[in-house]
């Protein structure tokens, strides 16, 4: 069972978006590498398209969706900590 501790904040806000979307995310370079860490802990799965080619949109596995709400409780609650430093 994937342990949502070890991924990223930004794969954890990924995944709040692509449930509040209803999955309705353009998958591009920009999120690309996000989708494939989820994909690698087994929460979604990839999809690919005539049109728009090899991982063209991603989806939740079984386990992925019965898993949305710790998902959600793992996101931090305040404000992210700044870049800068």
């Amino acid at each position: 069972m994937p342990d949502t501790v070890n991924l990223s904040e930004v794969a954890l806000t990924l995944q709040k978006r692509h449930m509040e979307r209803n999955g309705e995310i353009r998958v591009d370079d920009a999120n690309r590498e996000t989708y494939r860490e989820l994909a690698q802990a087994g929460l979604m799965l990839a999809g690919h398209s005539f049109k728009d080619g090899r991982e063209a949109f991603y989806v939740f596995t079984k386990e992925g969706w019965a898993r949305c709400r710790e998902w959600l409780n793992a996101l931090p609650t305040g404000p992210s900590p700044s870049k800068s430093g």
